[in-house]
């Protein structure tokens, strides 16, 4: 079972924060766990509370416009803190000055010894995505923790959150393995029924288009039952008696596929493993964790090869 004891989540008070804190709220209530609320004072960040009070003289006002930001940030903070909805919790506050957000916010998980981040994710894409990248999944990229990303227009009421459905996505790697334990432990918390789902990327040769195969199911009739069969042996010890799930495959662009299924099967949380790839390595081959966090319809839990973990085998 999952034990969360320390909860991080940092913010930029824009909307996506804002719908972020309600998870981190309500996994903080559910679990006991004491709650961080974080915000990182950065002169050149692009949030809405450094952008609404961006000076023209920059260098000239820098400790001035950052004391005030500060005092704004610990204002919002503590109003947090005192609504009505989060007294119940124990929570606490960590505002910091730094030209790198994400850093500041992996080296206090390392720090506070974080069983969880949450954090809202703004889904940028194109030109946008190219230039300023996202803290988040840079975040998810580096952490050391699990990371729950929240994007904005996340379609659940205000005050009430439900996790009925988890979709988790495999590629069969060990790291995939690894991240098992935590989509079962939240479906077991939660009484959610539980989608496991492999993606065949699709990479057909242009000469069977015209024989009309144009899936890899198309080209071996046998390859969907063998890989369900599969996908039931690669998760049946851990599932076995505990929940209700099912297994599905299919074919095309990974990120796509599970983004298509989470619409499609009104999917409240995916739970999926991403790899850490970084450098030359990441600018090559990319990250489907990534992609799924920018566009996904539900949050997203990112588990990487644990080097702190928070479920209890």
């Amino acid at each position: 079972m999952i034990k969360l004891k320390k909860i991080l989540f940092p913010t930029d008070f824009g909307e996506s924060a804002e719908e972020a804190l309600r998870y981190a709220a309500m996994f903080a209530g559910e679990y006991g766990a004491e709650l961080t609320i974080m915000h990182v004072v950065s002169l050149f960040g692009n949030g809405p509370l450094t952008a609404k009070k961006q000076l023209s003289r920059m260098e000239r006002y820098a400790d001035k416009f950052a004391d005030q930001v500060h005092e704004e940030a610990e204002a919002i903070i503590d109003n947090t803190i005192g609504d009505p909805r989060h007294t119940h919790l124990k929570m606490k506050k960590l505002i910091v000055r730094s030209l790198s957000p994400h850093g500041e916010i992996i080296q206090a998980a390392e720090k506070e010894k974080i069983d969880l981040i949450v954090m809202g994710t703004y889904g940028r894409g194109g030109v946008s995505h190219m230039l300023f990248g996202s803290t988040a999944e840079q975040v998810v990229r580096m952490a050391g923790c699990p990371v729950l990303t929240v994007r904005h227009h996340t379609p659940h009421s205000f005050d009430f959150l439900k996790i009925r459905s988890i979709l988790f996505p495999t590629d069969f790697s060990s790291f995939s393995k690894k991240a098992l334990p935590y989509a079962v432990s939240f479906a077991e918390r939660y009484g959610a029924d539980l989608h496991v789902l492999h993606v065949f990327e699709q990479r057909i040769h242009p000469a069977f288009y015209i024989m009309d195969k144009s899936t890899p199911f198309d080209l071996d009739e046998g390859l969907r039952d063998r890989a369900l069969d599969a996908l039931d042996e690669f998760v049946y010890e851990d599932l076995r008696n505990k929940i209700t799930f099912k297994c599905e495959v299919a074919s095309g662009k990974p990120f796509v596929e599970i983004i298509n299924y989470a619409k499609k099967e009104n999917i409240d949380l995916i739970v999926t493993a991403t790899h850490g790839l970084t450098g030359l390595e990441y600018m090559v081959i990319g990250s489907t964790t990534e992609r799924v966090v920018r566009r996904a319809p539900c949050p997203v839990l990112s588990i990487k090869d644990p080097e702190h973990e928070f479920v209890e085998l």
